[in-house]
């Protein structure tokens, strides 16, 4: 029933799109309801107008059916109109004057104010009120109360009413009055499907954003993101019932020589293979999921370790079944397992832990092996030993971090792991780095002048201090993150599965502002710093010992910048501290020396491929370094407190451009400028811009203001004050960077935006197949953006197949070096010259 129903709403709602040009049907959600609202108007004068005037046929009053269906013509023109014109305003004031003259003259002809139509009047403000919102509501209100007034006037006046021949006025009242009822529930019936409709199609987008979002896109089963929410979820519920659950930690063996023999496509199908092997013999109420590269994470609520132990022994024993083939090759696998039972009340990252370690017993002990944390009590040199028996059980293997010998696995002092098992961690994560192409970070961080630490304080002070320091380092990082002790004063976090660059620099910096607070070492506060070097892979010419000595060479030279410093490792050698103090103190000067100028990107409306705005950039020429990269300068300026004036400086001199660009009789265009962090939370920010616009005598609609998503979650109250008051004076409200790293899309109603940029991300993995994830995603977004009246501007396209996606998927507007580089304020002008020289060209004479 619901099946048959849906698909009649279907295919009437493609009827009533016929009438709406397509240009209609892209505009915002407003917009194209009312438009679907004076098809379905039409619709219903179409259907009761031919009754109405077969009634009044049979009553003896032919010159009002007659009347009634000229009426009901001309609404009917209505939709035709809004078809031929794409006018709405056309379309609903042609349907709302016959509308009012038939029951206006049907009043008049039948008696006066008394006439049984005389309360059809109302039906003018109520049609227009879905028609054309309050305004259109209030006019008709307005003259349909004039009509009535009228018509009760002219007898007081001496003016004498036509007679009818209606003698059954009795029956025509209830002719009347029944229909009133029927005509206002059906119009409303059809208001509401299509306005169901449309927010089925929003619940749509955002279940297919959502549902991508927890997916791991090459096996389809759960990403490690969502799995940890899960897990933390079922934490919480096995810490008020008190059942305890278990994890286990799967990964394929051998699964290098995998790809090494038969190729990455060869590997795609094993894991998408295992991952339907281990789905089939899990239970319904088990959450599995890819934890990363060729490792998955099988969650079992409510099950104790020796249930847990047989269900991985069955899936060991069906993955040592499997088969799979690829190239007239046959490929076997084998998997080892470890298990670990949640313990009440420790975090979820140790349990995780402790599944890890009990994982890389079994592949030490010689792979396709499952084995339980913890249960066994013989030291691992025991377990491992190399006459060991092979009946020995697989259980009487696992061993905790209490129980390792010699600390073979963790360093004694802080409990964290050892350089052994961090080299192995490190090479399986370059593994999983070569397979997805996501970025692997190497964090090398050393505790400055620590020898004076213990000098001043003794040794146990600084034991003290180091296990604060790894505790600290350690809560910092996700759980899935490695943290090691790696020698005396050093520290090394492996992070995987980064974005870029600056994914790995923000977890350095969170680290470093944690350490702004003392310690306390033997009764007495400390306060430590940093230093910090961080290396990447994959990289060129990289292997396991080389990125740990780039990791190396970048904490050095991050120690000759200062204290709390981070360096990336590059192929050229790091700045010395001689040139970052003379950037640092240079930028003091470039703003009053002219060293900073401007440069424009054009972002292209993608309807009509004109240039509709662009994004101002700042940059800096220095006298002695030449041109220097924002993203070198960009940090010194926030950190010294300089991004606010340099900040208002770009804003001001964009504004200034933009309206010397009007006056010289270019197109108009608006301007988009970021807004930095620092800015946000400064006080007075949002006097201090429109104070700006008006100064320079720029429209604020031409303003454009971007702010990263980041920024704008951190403090939400305070941001919506900011944006609410800019919006209210005109200026746009941008969100960069959309969909990098925030899961929940709430405060999307809750900040007053106007724009969502897709980020670069997005957008290079387009070009594909149109049915892959990445167009997918893409897509919801931009369905997502519209729903909400939202418009949407990619970035970063450089290629005609990512046009070609974004053109399909109606995005509004793009930017990026498909259309043009970032470019100097006079050569913005020739382009939006030669636009308006060719928009000229077309009009005809």
């Amino acid at each position: 029933m619901n099946s048959t129903c849906a698909r009649w709403s279907d295919r009437y709602l493609g009827a009533n799109h016929w009438f709406i040009p397509a240009d209609l049907l892209e505009q915002a959600a407003s917009e194209r309801t009312r438009a679907e609202n004076v098809v379905n108007a039409a619709l219903l004068a179409a259907t009761a107008g031919p009754f109405y005037a077969l009634a009044y046929h049979l009553l003896g009053f032919s010159t009002a059916a007659v009347e009634i269906l000229l009426c009901c013509a001309c609404m009917l023109a209505s939709p035709l109109l809004l078809r031929a014109s794409g006018s709405i305003w056309a379309a609903r004031e042609l349907f709302l004057c016959a509308l009012f003259f038939n029951f206006t003259w049907l009043s008049y002809n039948l008696g006066g104010i008394g006439a049984p139509t005389a309360s059809w009047l109302i039906t003018a403000p109520l049609v227009a009120m879905f028609l054309g919102g309050v305004a259109s509501a209030l006019f008709w209100l307005a003259l349909s109360c004039t009509a009535a007034i009228a018509i009760y006037a002219l007898p007081g006046a001496g003016y004498t009413l036509p007679s009818h021949p209606v003698s059954d006025m009795a029956l025509l009242y209830l002719v009347c009055h029944l229909g009133l009822f029927v005509v206002v529930l059906v119009f409303a019936l059809l208001f509401e499907l299509t306005k169901t409709q449309g927010f089925v199609k929003l619940e749509q987008a955002l279940g297919t954003i959502n549902e991508l979002a927890i997916r791991d896109e090459l096996t389809g089963v759960h990403n490690r993101r969502y799995l940890m929410r899960l897990i933390e979820k079922e934490k919480e519920r096995s810490d008020r019932n008190g059942r305890a659950f278990c994890l286990c930690l799967l990964d394929i063996d051998f699964f290098k020589r995998i790809n090494d023999t038969w190729g990455h496509s060869a590997g795609d199908t094993v894991l998408r293979a295992f991952a339907g092997t281990v789905q089939d013999l899990v239970r319904s109420s088990d959450s599995f999921g890819r934890y990363g590269g060729e490792e998955f994470l099988l969650m079992l609520p409510e099950t104790t370790a020796a249930d847990a132990m047989v269900l991985a022994g069955r899936v060991r024993a069906a993955i040592e079944k499997m088969r799979c083939h690829e190239g007239g090759s046959e490929i076997a696998l084998t998997v080892s397992i470890g298990v670990a039972e949640y313990r009440m009340g420790e975090a979820v990252g140790l349990v995780v832990e402790r599944a890890d370690e009990a994982l890389y017993l079994a592949k030490s002990s010689g792979r396709n092996q499952v084995i339980c944390h913890g249960q066994g009590k013989e030291p691992l040199a025991l377990a491992l030993r190399a006459n060991a028996p092979a009946a020995v059980e697989l259980k009487d293997l696992g061993v905790s971090v209490g129980q390792m010998q010699g600390g073979v696995h963790c360093d004694q002092l802080t409990g964290l792991l050892n350089r052994r098992p961090l080299r192995d961690r490190l090479r399986h994560a370059m593994d999983r780095a070569d397979r997805n192409r996501r970025l692997v970070a190497l964090l090398l961080l050393n505790i400055n002048k620590f020898k004076e630490v213990n000098d001043a304080l003794g040794y146990e002070a600084g034991d003290a201090l180091l296990v604060q320091a790894g505790a600290i380092i350690r809560d910092c990082l996700r759980d899935c993150d490695t943290v090691a002790r790696w020698s005396g004063d050093e520290f090394v976090a492996l992070l995987e599965d980064q974005v870029d660059e600056g994914d790995a620099r923000q977890v350095a910096e969170k680290i470093l502002d944690r350490f702004g607070l003392p310690l306390n070492t033997g009764g007495r506060e400390c306060f430590v710093t940093l230093s910090v070097g961080i290396a990447l892979y994959p990289a060129e010419d990289c292997d396991l010992d080389a990125l740990l000595k780039r990791a190396d060479i970048a904490m050095r030279s991050a120690r000759t910048w200062g204290e709390n410093s981070v360096q990336l490792y590059s192929s050229t050698a790091c700045e010395p501290q001689s040139e970052r103090l003379a950037l640092k103190n240079g930028l003091r000067d470039a703003l009053t020396r002219g060293q900073l100028f401007l440069e424009y990107q054009p972002q292209v409306d993608l309807a009509t491929r004109r240039i509709v705005g662009v994004e101002a950039l700042v940059r800096w020429q220095h006298p002695v370094y030449g041109r220097i990269a924002p993203s070198r300068f960009i940090p010194l300026a926030e950190e010294t407190g300089m991004i606010v004036p340099i900040g208002e400086w770009v804003l001001r001199t964009a504004c200034a451009q933009n309206r010397a660009w009007r006056d010289a009789g270019l197109p108009d265009v608006k301007t988009a400028v970021n807004l930095s962090a620092r800015q946000l939370r400064h006080p007075g920010i949002a006097a201090r811009v429109l104070e700006i616009v008006q100064t320079t005598g720029l429209p604020s609609g031409c303003l454009d203001l971007e702010i990263t998503e980041g920024v704008l979650i951190d403090d939400l109250d305070a941001n919506r004050q900011v944006m609410g008051a800019l919006r209210a004076a005109g200026v746009l409200v941008s969100i960069d960077d959309f969909g990098t790293g925030y899961s929940s899309l709430n405060y999307l109603s809750e900040l007053p935006v106007d724009i969502l940029k897709m980020d670069g991300l997005f957008v290079r993995r387009l070009g594909g197949n149109a049915r892959a994830r990445p167009y997918a995603i893409a897509e919801a977004i931009v369905a997502m953006a519209h729903r909400l009246e939202l418009k949407v501007i990619a970035e970063c396209v450089e290629t005609a197949e990512q046009l070609g996606d974004l053109d399909a998927m109606r995005c509004d507007e793009a930017q990026g070096y498909l259309f043009h580089h970032p470019l100097p304020a006079e050569q913005v002008g020739a382009l939006l010259a030669r636009q308006a020289e060719q928009q000229a060209a077309m009009v005809p004479a």
